[in-house]
């Protein structure tokens, strides 16, 4: 049985990745990215609207689908599995965001808090049934 107290903090940063990936999505449409996007050719910057869009929608989507699947991780021991997925495509996620934004706090951010995430999911995947 899951630790309740690791199960609480779980839920905390998986709302964490999914704030994150609200933020990710909402300043797709700020200045700071619009200004830089309005340097390349239309159809160039409707692709990378997109690219970010789903960049962000993805911590969006692995935030809510973690959050669900900590509610049941004690009644349905084959969530494991999905959530190690999920939890490994973070941390690969947490480290492209800074090897490719070195200098953006955000990246940073993700970083941590994808990384974190990640070993709350090790921790259950490696605690026995």
């Amino acid at each position: 049985m899951i630790n309740q107290k690791v199960i609480q903090v779980g839920k905390i940063f998986s709302l964490m990745v999914l704030s994150l990936g609200l933020i990710h999505d909402i300043a797709t449409f700020t200045p700071l990215i619009q200004d830089g996007l309005s340097l390349i050719s239309a159809s160039d910057r409707s692709a990378m609207i997109y690219f970010s869009l789903m960049c962000g929608t993805s911590l969006v989507l692995s935030g809510l689908l973690l959050f669900l699947m900590l509610n049941k991780i004690n009644q349905i021991h084959f969530l494991r599995g999905p959530m190690l997925i999920i939890g490994i495509f973070l941390a690969l996620s947490g480290f492209a965001s800074v090897f490719y934004m070195l200098e953006n706090p955000f990246a940073w951010m993700a970083l941590f808090i994808n990384f974190t995430m990640f070993a709350i999911v090790l921790r259950i995947n490696f605690k026995k049934p």
